[in-house]
């Protein structure tokens, strides 16, 4: 396996997705960049090398982001948060140009990802099972009956959603017209991982159970093994337009039935991710490997516990020691 500097966009608090991607070509030794802009950045101190970009809107976020990648030797781009996705999805031809990849989907799987309501009118003239949708000026005619969730149709971390019991206490009138309305669908939460290659053929799937959720990321889960699921979400990413790389799907799935319904899909690495690498199942490993020509499946240990805690990155500051109020 050849040496492969990687570019960590938007880094944040992912400490340990830096240090699994410095793991995962080991024996060779590969350098980690984590790009971010705030400076206090916990996977920026877990990185080889840390650097301040602009904002995402900012007209030289992309040229910034090459200009990094370039500098490092970095030949791969792993995005991370919601916001960048279309961004970089729109630019990942001209990154190749300069030898650069970009793990991104296309800019129509960017755009499923980031718009609940076009992936719930996607999902249903494919054919996919998802939840029953209403956008919020049906939903003030033709309410649903019974409990119901409302969210924004754009928009990650869950925030802004709203569960309640009936659509009358919710009050649709004073919600605003980007939101959407679902049934409240019995079941379990599941997120699938789920590495694509080049040619749209997915490498591996790990479902993991969302066993208690901190601030919209998992904070405990455990991998299960529901080949209903891995079967509904294998066929559901092949048939997407153009998935690429990491990702991540949003299930709902009811074990009295044993019927699977897809939620969402978010197009980068879950925060979750850990806990199916510790489980066996290297998505990163397995992305790496397809560009020789070796598409197999990986094996992964199902009943692998992940509890999530808080963990400190100590280092000195010298701009808080000129001016603490910075």
């Amino acid at each position: 396996m050849q040496a492969n500097n990687w570019l960590i966009s938007s880094g944040g608090r992912r400490g340990a997705l830096v240090d699994l991607f410095r793991e995962s070509t080991s024996p060779v030794r590969s350098r980690v960049v984590v790009t971010d802009v705030s400076r206090l950045s916990a996977a920026g101190q877990h990185a080889d090398e840390f650097e301040l970009v602009p904002r995402i809107s900012a007209d030289n976020f992309l040229s910034e982001t090459l200009r990094i990648s370039k500098k490092h030797g970095c030949s791969t781009i792993v995005p991370t948060i919601d916001p960048e996705i279309a961004v970089l999805a729109r630019a990942r031809a001209q990154f190749r140009q300069h030898g650069v990849d970009i793990w991104v989907s296309s800019p129509q799987v960017a755009e499923l990802g980031w718009d609940k309501w076009d992936l719930y009118r996607w999902l249903i003239e494919a054919g996919y099972p998802t939840i029953d949708t209403q956008e919020i000026a049906e939903s003030r005619l033709v309410p649903f009956a019974g409990r119901v969730v409302a969210k924004p149709r754009t928009g990650s971390s869950s925030i802004g959603v709203l569960i309640v019991d009936n659509v009358e206490s919710l009050r649709v009138s004073a919600l605003t017209d980007d939101y959407i309305l679902q049934r409240f669908a019995p079941g379990i939460e599941v997120t699938v991982d789920v590495a694509v290659d080049e040619r749209g053929t997915v490498l591996a799937t790990v479902p993991r159970r969302r066993l208690e959720v901190r601030a919209g990321e998992v904070s405990k889960g455990v991998t299960i093994h529901v080949p209903e699921i891995e079967l509904l979400v294998r066929d559901m990413v092949t048939s997407l337009p153009g998935a690429y790389g990491v990702l991540n799907v949003q299930v709902i799935y009811d074990p009295e039935t044993n019927s699977p319904k897809i939620l969402e899909i978010n197009p980068r690495f879950g925060g979750g991710y850990p806990l199916s690498h510790a489980a066996g199942g290297d998505l990163i490993g397995a992305m790496l490997r397809s560009k020789t020509g070796d598409t197999a499946s990986e094996t992964w240990r199902p009943g692998t516990v992940m509890l999530r805690y808080d963990e400190a990155k100590f280092y000195a500051d010298q701009e808080f020691v000129l001016s603490p109020w910075s």
